[in-house]
């Protein structure tokens, strides 16, 4: 395929996966991936019976995926994915597609399993080393190009500064921890039961950013928006044997309905916990949370 051409189709590539995510959470099902991305009328397939995926006439893969029960040890740590070649044989296509991705530093989508049929996305994936020795890239799923002329696109510089911006700010895990914490509550807020999944957040008990923070369904809390905010704000409080405790100081105050049936009227009350006992809160980061909610108490 010309190289024109192929950096056009993922320039677009790259817009539409935005604006998916921008209306899907960030997750894609596998259905989408296959028929809806269309370029000048012809639909580009973007996950493939293989995990290094080349749609027809690509000369360099599009994507490459990780599924749930892959035969390939692929390890993500500190923004670089360790993506395993597909079989032991250094030439086959699929592995000297990856090498022309790497030498030609073409950008790449990387699709992840999160349940069989459901994929988080990020992207541009850039290959930073081949490892033949190894069977095995490195991918740097943090770096970005940006061009100032979207009309004068080197294969390499395939990301408008805006989006770019924004990109860095897309980890790896978020899209399925939301989807895998609302499955669990059944797309119920766990504080007031607003069942409407466009209000709802998965919020973190333990902060992402701490080492035991890790985006699993037990640190995760089903939250519409307010109450978020609130738990975030230690307006609301909760045990760690799931009861809801509201600040002293609001709980005094006189305001509108909002404040009182919203957030005043929780004093006391428990969560509305998933069905599988595996997927209640974890009581030690409920614990650990609490106490930082009494200090602010304080």
């Amino acid at each position: 395929m010309d190289k024109t051409l192929d950096s056009q189709i993922r320039v677009a590539l790259f817009q539409w996966l935005s604006e998916r995510f921008a209306e899907n959470g960030g997750i894609f099902k596998r259905s989408e991936l296959e028929r809806m991305f269309i370029f000048k009328g012809k639909v580009i397939t973007l996950i493939g019976a293989s995990g290094i995926w080349f749609p027809q006439g690509f000369e360099i893969p599009i994507s490459i995926t990780t599924t749930t029960k892959g035969m390939y040890p692929d390890k993500y740590e500190n923004n670089i994915l360790r993506y395993s070649y597909q079989g032991e044989d250094y030439k086959n296509r699929f592995n000297v597609g990856l090498r022309k991705a790497f030498e030609t530093k073409t950008p790449l989508v990387y699709f992840r399993s999160v349940i069989p049929g459901v994929y988080e996305a990020l992207w541009p994936m850039i290959i930073k080393r081949d490892n033949p020795k190894e069977l095995c890239i490195e991918a740097d799923l943090a770096q970005v190009y940006a061009s100032e002329d979207m009309q004068t696109l080197e294969v390499s510089e395939v990301i408008d500064r805006e989006y770019a911006n924004a990109t860095v700010k897309t980890r790896l895990h978020q899209p399925a921890f939301r989807f895998q914490v609302l499955k669990a509550y059944n797309e119920t807020c766990t504080l007031c039961g607003l069942k409407h999944s466009e209000l709802l957040d998965a919020a973190h008990i333990i902060v992402d950013s701490d080492p035991d923070g890790k985006p699993e369904v037990p640190n995760g809390l089903s939250l519409c928006k307010i109450h978020h905010v609130s738990y975030d704000k230690r307006i609301i409080g909760i045990t760690p044997d799931y009861q809801i405790k509201v600040r002293e100081d609001v709980l005094e105050e006189v305001d509108g309905p909002m404040l009182k049936y919203g957030i005043q009227s929780l004093e006391g009350k428990f969560l509305i916990l998933p069905k599988k006992k595996e997927d209640h809160p974890d009581k030690n980061k409920l614990e650990r949370r609490f106490e930082e909610f009494k200090k602010k108490v304080v």
